[in-house]
């Protein structure tokens, strides 16, 4: 199980240089090994971005008494966020094939990253094969849910390029209880996503500069012989050369 995981963890400080940020990995358990796997990432309406997901997914063993836990640990999904994000959770689709063919999802999350920087967090989540063999799992979509000060909570959705091994699962006595499998939700594609599709680089415009979408601001129509300019907040009709003065109830225009 899990737990066990650091009595056969060996510490790896390789340091990933992912967009000028440097992430270290984590404790990976021995017979976990390290894997990257490219992405697509499309991040609410700010844009899109070619992601790589560095980490390693540990399985619990060769022998299954009952549903056990994966572990997928991100060591670092490199989305260059234009804006800081102050935590992030979601899930991730586990694709089995080889013995048999199954999904599994495992969840987590992470905490703050900065803007440009890269995800770095932990997925959990059990899954009982019942088929002996070798399975070669996946990592295959991702969803998250970004939350940042600026924009609130923000939609990420990742497909992956490939089916980049993630962890060679040897079954050699596969679980044969009874076992009420939770509902794994399809993965479904937004419709921003097409092989070989352009990516718009994500750009976060701040309210204030330039670009963004300002509320409309009513135009009173043109009239004989006066100057077309927006509502003055005081309510009065401001003409060139004439001042609206600010009195307060009974206030005169001068003319």
């Amino acid at each position: 199980m899990i737990k066990s995981l650091g009595r056969r963890a060996v510490t790896v400080t390789t340091a990933l240089a992912v967009g000028g940020l440097g992430a270290v990995v984590g404790q990976a358990p021995a017979q976990a090994s390290a894997f990257s796997a490219a992405y697509t990432c499309n991040i609410g309406n700010l844009g899109q971005t070619a992601a790589v997901l560095n980490g390693w997914l540990a399985s619990p063993g060769t022998t299954f008494n009952g549903p056990a836990r994966f572990r997928l640990h991100i060591s670092s999904l490199s989305l260059q966020a234009p804006l800081p994000i102050s935590s992030w959770s979601g899930a991730a689709w586990i694709n089995v094939r080889g013995a048999e063919h199954s999904t599994f999802q495992v969840t987590g999350g992470g905490g703050a990253v900065p803007a440009q920087g890269v995800l770095a967090g932990d997925m959990v989540g059990d899954w009982a094969p019942v088929m002996g063999g070798t399975d070669l799992l996946s990592v295959g979509g991702i969803e998250l849910t970004a939350n940042s000060a600026e924009a609130g909570s923000v939609p990420v959705q990742c497909v992956p390029s490939d089916a980049a091994v993630a962890e060679v699962l040897r079954v050699a006595s596969p679980y044969s209880g009874t076992w009420v499998r939770p509902a794994v939700p399809i993965f479904h594609i937004g419709g921003w996503y097409h092989r070989g599709m352009a990516l718009h680089r994500p750009v976060w415009v701040r309210p204030g500069h330039g670009g963004w979408n300002r509320p409309v601001v009513p135009v009173i129509p043109v009239r004989p012989g006066n100057w077309n300019r927006p509502v003055h907040p005081g309510g009065g009709w401001n003409r060139p050369g004439v001042p609206v003065h600010h009195g307060g109830a009974g206030m005169q225009h001068h003319h």
